[in-house]
């Protein structure tokens, strides 16, 4: 396994259908003519089901990676089904071992690990990926499996009118000013990316443990007005029921475009925290090559040029171009995460659901 800056966030796959001499690396390489069955025969249209994460990211992938590829793609209809988070996607894939309900699966690189070694998810044939060799360095989770589609960072989401300005730290929201004005939703990865975050700042290696900073988080927690903001934590800020959370920088740079006196965002400059979603291959899917050339162009750098545009997350192609104007406001190495905490996602997998309901019992519960 290769190890990135972040993590083991590997150097994966994706996939065109046919050879391509000269192995072109655009969304539609030269020459491709997109395959329609598993067995690598063009027998005409089809439909291949995605599932992935729910809310604005379904719309944003819908507008922005789908509707396009289907435009280039005629002969291939995506079916994109939203679910609620990775474990309960993991869940479906545990169950449905000998035939598929889906052909991809878009699920955080914490539990991609896990699904790649219970053999839930299928080695990409690298000979037919031509945008594989665009990927930046923390978009590969594992070699030659499903690489990342975007990448995210920790944030402070808050609301400018409570206050002009968020810590300039992960230790910094253990301040009485935000008591009764702060909200933790922090029971799943929000949870472990934090604790990879005060782990930099505090001088502490958690694979060490993570006593001392589960300490600093209940430490943390008498200040906290909610654990479960309601609707969700960014409409929570946006509406003033709290000033302060904690979420993530590409969904509230979007809400903050559309009500800027209401929501504001901020990542600890020396202590940001990538997160990694990936788009991986099911194992049992019949319809794999299709797959893979849907796979190929989200990748692609014109597919991720937009996501980054429009939806504030960091290009996994390193030829996306990004507008100045963007360094500050989407996670990459050169901007959001330049000195990021690192967490290695393949350590953290197998600790994963401990450090959850330690997060639970000693924190929200204690």
């Amino acid at each position: 396994m290769r190890i990135s800056r972040f993590a083991a966030i590997g150097a994966a796959s994706t996939v065109v259908v046919l050879a391509v001499a000269g192995c072109s690396t655009s969304a539609t390489p030269a020459g491709q003519a997109p395959a329609s069955s598993s067995t690598g025969s063009a027998s005409g249209p089809q439909t291949i089901n995605i599932t992935g994460f729910s809310g604005a990211f379904a719309d944003q992938f819908q507008t922005e990676v789908i509707d396009p590829f289907e435009d280039e793609f005629p002969d291939i209809s995506v079916v994109y089904t939203p679910t609620a988070n990775s474990a309960e996607m993991l869940a479906e894939l545990r169950t449905n071992t000998t035939r598929a309900t889906n052909d991809l699966v878009i699920i955080d690189s914490s539990v991609a690990v896990t699904a790649n070694e219970e053999g839930l998810f299928e080695e990409l044939d690298t000979d037919l990926v031509p945008n594989l060799d665009e990927l930046v360095d923390d978009a590969v989770v594992e070699e030659g499996f499903g690489p990342a589609i975007t990448i995210d960072s920790l944030a402070y989401i808050y609301n400018p009118s409570i206050f002009d300005a968020a810590p300039s730290t992960w230790e910094g929201m253990n301040d009485e000013k935000y008591a009764g004005q702060l909200t933790l939703q922090i029971a799943d990865t929000r949870g472990i990316a934090l604790i990879a975050g005060l782990s930099k700042e505090m001088g502490l290696d958690y694979e060490d443990g993570i006593d001392e900073q589960i300490a600093e988080l209940a430490d943390i927690a008498p200040l906290v007005q909610t654990f479960q903001p309601q609707p969700n934590l960014y409409d929570a800020v946006r509406s003033g029921s709290v000033g302060l959370g904690v979420g993530w920088n590409a969904r509230a740079q979007a809400l903050s475009d559309e009500t800027p006196d209401e929501i504001a965002v901020s990542v600890p400059k020396a202590a940001g925290v990538a997160q990694i979603s990936t788009l991986n291959l099911v194992a049992t899917s019949e319809k794999k090559e299709a797959a893979q050339v849907f796979l190929n162009y989200a990748i692609s750098a014109e597919a991720q040029q937009r996501l980054a545009e429009e939806a504030y997350y960091g290009p996994v192609n390193e030829n996306a171009v990004l507008p100045a104007e963007l360094t500050d406001r989407v996670a990459t190495e050169d901007g959001v995460l330049k000195d990021a905490a690192p967490i290695d996602w393949a350590y953290v997998a197998p600790n994963y659901s401990d450090w959850v309901q330690r997060i639970q019992r000693e924190v929200i519960g204690g």
